[in-house]
């Protein structure tokens, strides 16, 4: 079976599914571009991982959102069994989109995730309605992505769920780290505090981090904060200094390998968001076997956090949201009993997210649909 990918950048999870996927067709995938300066987080590019696809990039350069690279028309020319496009928000995607409607070619759209925007513009929406409808199949990592495909006019018998994920099985541990071992890893760290409640991702409003901020006020100076995703913003200084926090920890991004390291060391994966249409941060968590809080506004959180089974959500909206957040970190750090249970629930539930699962899921719906 030959198959045609068309995508915006190498992040480097994509080319692990890729190389995956490669492994069961003749794969062929169209990068936009090798690069992303304006997307605020550093990717570790190593090209020579591209093993088992033919990769084509249209530009060496970094990715230009809103201009239409016409390239593109060039690039896919050739006989393909499947073709899909993994996104419609970047011009030269949404430029080959409508060629295809236009020319009727069946085509697959995949998704990593959405939310669905009830008080939008009635043009917008008719436009993403236009955008999103038509394909052949989708490809979506949950309930939430369904309904929102199916808002915007995705037929229900043509979506295919898949394990969204950006791990290797070789990189999901098998048990639960002990509190021994995290102690030398906090040691190695220069953590001092007993405890550690981790937060990963950009130092932007829609994460959320304020609320997480404020929410520590009150909680033991054995409990250790640590942020990693840039540096700090001149609210999140603010917080610390009105909330007088002795233990909050700001830390720039990180390898995979460094980064691995503090999610072994924590205690509890905390992630805040005001808005994330999937949240990978979710499943790095998982895969370390942590207790996660997130809110009703993470979708990866709706499909993999179960009530008091491996965390808690809470409503992104609600005024009480800190205080809701204040109350689950300290039932989850000072009870060993109750961070046990989440963390060994949060092992068992992510087990099928791997990579390579996710290149079976692709691998079979695409061969089955005809």
């Amino acid at each position: 079976m030959k198959i045609l990918f068309v995508t915006n950048i190498p992040v480097p999870y994509r080319i692990d599914f890729y190389n995956e996927l490669g492994k069961k067709v003749d794969l062929t995938v169209v990068f936009e571009a090798k690069g992303a300066a304006d997307q605020g987080i550093k990717f570790n590019y190593n090209f020579d991982e591209i093993k088992n696809f033919k990769a084509i990039f249209l530009s060496d350069g970094n990715i230009k959102e809103n201009k239409i690279n016409w390239t593109i028309f060039k690039a896919i020319k050739g006989n393909y069994d499947k073709i899909v496009l993994t996104s419609y928000s970047y011009m030269t995607e949404m430029a080959l989109l409508i060629y295809f409607k236009f020319k009727r070619v069946p085509y697959y759209l995949s998704s990593d995730g959405g939310i669905i925007k009830y008080k939008e513009q009635k043009l917008r929406k008719w436009y993403k309605t236009f955008l999103i409808s038509g394909a052949k199949g989708y490809f979506s990592p949950s309930d939430m992505s369904d309904k929102y495909l199916e808002y915007y006019g995705a037929k229900k018998n043509v979506i295919y769920r898949y394990p969204f994920t950006s791990y290797k099985k070789k990189n999901q541990i098998e048990e639960i780290i002990t509190d021994i071992e995290k102690e030398k890893i906090k040691t190695k760290l220069n953590i001092k505090e007993k405890y550690l409640v981790l937060g990963v991702g950009q130092f932007i409003y829609r994460k959320g981090w304020d609320l997480l901020l404020n929410a520590m006020e009150g909680i033991s100076d054995e409990v250790a904060l640590c942020l990693i995703g840039g540096k700090p913003t001149e609210e999140y200084k603010r917080i610390v200094a009105e909330k007088k926090l002795q233990h909050v920890y700001f830390m720039d991004f990180m390898k995979s390998e460094e980064l691995s390291e503090y999610y072994k060391a924590a205690d509890l994966f905390v992630l805040p968001t005001r808005e994330d249409i999937w949240g990978l941060v979710i499943n790095e968590a998982m895969n370390y076997g942590l207790p996660v809080i997130t809110t009703t506004a993470c979708v990866a959180g709706q499909e993999l956090v179960q009530q008091e089974e491996n965390g808690y959500l809470v409503d992104s909206e609600d005024l009480h949201i800190i205080t809701e957040l204040n109350c689950y970190i300290k039932k989850i750090i000072f009870s060993k009993g109750i961070r046990e249970q989440l963390s060994n629930a949060s092992l068992r539930a992510i087990k099928k997210y791997s990579i390579e699962n996710m290149a079976c899921s692709y691998h079979e719906h695409l061969r089955e649909d005809n």
